[in-house]
């Protein structure tokens, strides 16, 4: 990929040009490079161990175990904590050229069900540590290689998931298309409530709605209200003598910090809350931090230095924050020697901030980012109203469903970037990309296999990579 599209900048994707000569300057993009080139599998040959240790000199060491044992539970849990090693192999791949902001890790289990500031319940992408400027086409890649992965552990067929990932890209390119008839503040105050976002997929691809889908979305949608801090706090913390609430240890998951980390947490949550909106700003002064604990989540960030902040309001109330170390992006680490991603990593957290603003429908209130000790991080609400599909649990119809749902919203993320009506005229009649980039991610699955048992193969009997 060129330099130009490897850094975060705004200035990239603000083009001050009609809609109309956007879309234009993509047909011509589409003469210089074919959109059936992106479906052409350029072999990659590379050593899978060590790039992953490379990755992991910047975590935390007595996490790594725990990080590889999560990895090698299944083939598509190990893709999930290898996001490097794709976009690291997408680089070496023929590219649109056609820069966007883009997640970076847009796999099935990337997209999950949050509240809105108006508590209403919403599903779109809902992580971003590896966003940036890039390629719309490596995101769809890295969805239906998961398509692929997931399919397989469910038992469904190489051909219906071939077939299926096909008709992925149809729906990604048709909401492309949807998008980009759509008005700018139309799409800038779409909001994917689950069922305003099912009209708004069927009115785009008339798909069929799946019964056994919607009986889990429903479900999703009442425990998801029961989902709040005090539930978190009711689970995850004790009540001491005082009277007063502490995290409970799981080490070395859940661990309390010491003290000067601590006070280096207390004054980075200032920094953070110094730079919030007035009215979060103030709703904060409310509370007092009570206790931090080191708390390490999924796969791909486990082992990156991720705190618990339990607040306590004057009402007695409680708000628990997550902040999580925000590391320059993580193809990026397999080139930099750990203080160099320590330097480059200070305006890491604000660029995950803007991007999730940007991608998603609507965000966190809490959401925002800081830095001490050399690092950047981001601050959000932990598990407020937050809930996921299982698509372990998918029959075939509804997990084809859910599948085009993800397209159709990684489609809308992507026609958020200015330059986006470039992607509407690079694929305008382009119906054979369907099935050339299903190809390429039936190619590059195999690659992920093969990956995935040279890593098996090179840990030790406690989960250490030798």
């Amino acid at each position: 990929m060129n330099r130009h599209l490897d850094i975060f900048k705004l200035s990239q994707v603000t083009i001050r040009r009609s809609k109309k000569e956007l879309k234009q300057q993509g047909e011509h993009q589409c003469h210089l490079v074919s959109p059936l080139l992106l479906g052409d599998y350029v072999p990659v040959d590379r050593d899978p161990v060590e790039l992953i240790k490379m990755t992991e000199a910047n975590m935390i060491s007595e996490l790594l175990p725990l990080r590889h044992q999560r990895m090698s539970a299944s083939l598509f849990a190990f893709y999930r904590g290898t996001a490097d090693l794709m976009e690291d192999d997408l680089k070496k791949q023929n590219q649109s050229m056609l820069p966007i902001i883009i997640c970076g890790d847009a796999h099935l289990n990337n997209y999950g069900f949050y509240a809105s500031p108006e508590r209403k319940l919403l599903f779109d992408l809902n992580d971003f540590d590896e966003a940036r400027i890039g390629n719309w086409e490596s995101d769809l890649k890295r969805l239906l290689v998961s398509v692929l992965l997931a399919g397989s552990e469910n038992d469904f067929s190489a051909d219906s998931l071939h077939d299926l990932c096909r008709r992925v890209v149809k729906v990604y390119r048709k909401a492309i298309k949807y998008s980009y008839h759509q008005s700018l503040t139309s799409r800038f105050y779409s909001s994917y409530e689950i069922h305003d976002m099912m009209e708004q997929l069927h009115e785009a691809d008339h798909l069929t709605e799946s019964s056994h889908l919607a009986h889990i979305l429903q479900k999703i949608v009442v425990k998801s209200s029961k989902s709040n801090s005090e539930t978190i706090v009711e689970k995850k913390t004790v009540k001491e003598k005082n009277g007063r609430r502490r995290f409970i240890d799981n080490v070395p998951r859940a661990k309390h910090v010491d003290e000067n980390t601590y006070t280096a947490i207390v004054n980075g949550f200032y920094e953070y809350r110094n730079h919030l909106p007035a009215d979060v700003k103030v709703l904060l002064a409310n509370y007092t931090i009570i206790d931090i604990i080191r708390y390490s989540v999924g796969v791909g960030s486990f082992g990156t230095r991720c705190y618990l902040l339990l607040l306590a309001g004057n009402d007695g109330s409680h708000l628990v924050l997550q902040m999580k170390e925000s590391l320059p992006l993580r193809y990026n680490l397999l080139q930099l020697t750990v203080d160099d991603v320590i330097r480059r990593s200070v305006n890491a957290g604000n660029r995950i901030v803007t991007a999730q603003k940007v991608l998603q429908s609507a965000s966190d209130p809490f959401l925002g980012s800081t830095h001490f000790g050399h690092r950047s991080y981001y601050v959000r609400q932990f598990r407020d109203m937050k809930e996921s599909i299982d698509v372990g649990k998918l029959d075939w119809e509804g997990f084809a469903l859910y599948s085009e749902i993800c397209s159709f919203l990684l489609a809308k993320a992507h026609f958020q970037s200015p330059t986006a009506p470039m992607i509407r005229g690079y694929l305008k009649g382009q119906k054979k990309i369907d099935l050339a980039i299903a190809d390429w991610a039936v190619h590059y699955a195999q690659q992920v296999k093969k990956d995935y048992a040279a890593f098996l193969a090179g840990l030790d009997d406690h989960f250490q990579l030798r």
